[in-house]
């Protein structure tokens, strides 16, 4: 897999959430023993983490700009290692992060299996 072609699979995943399909794009996009680690959460399987994008504190992110670079992918047979950059738009104001994800094939298709999310803190003056 090339970089491009994991651009449109983030393509797609983004037009699922902004369309609130979390239910399809779980389906589609993460296998289901999956974990997701984040910021604004304790790890969460694939449900916890359905759940928490309904949640009223998501739902304010939702509304932002979000756009993923693919910094780098690494590729070890079955499994890609890939590294984002994010940057968003919200309410709050700009704001830059950072992913790490494990994808895996999962019934010929490419699912994620771990991720990891971080924002960059501004610290108080």
């Amino acid at each position: 897999m090339t970089k491009a072609e994991f651009q449109k699979i983030h393509d797609e995943m983004k037009a699922l959430k902004a369309a609130g399909k979390q239910d399809e794009f779980a389906k589609k996009f993460v296998t289901k023993d999956a974990i997701f680690m984040g910021p604004l959460h304790e790890p969460a399987n694939v449900n916890e983490a359905a759940k928490f994008a309904k949640s009223e504190m998501m739902a304010a992110v939702s509304k932002g700009e979000f756009n993923i670079t693919i910094d780098e992918i690494t590729p070890i047979g079955d499994v890609v290692i890939e590294r984002c950059t994010i940057h968003a738009k919200v309410a709050s104001g700009d704001k830059t992060g950072w992913s790490l994800c494990v994808w895996v094939k999962d019934g010929g298709a490419w699912k994620i299996r771990n991720s990891c999310t971080t924002f960059k803190v501004v610290p108080s003056a």
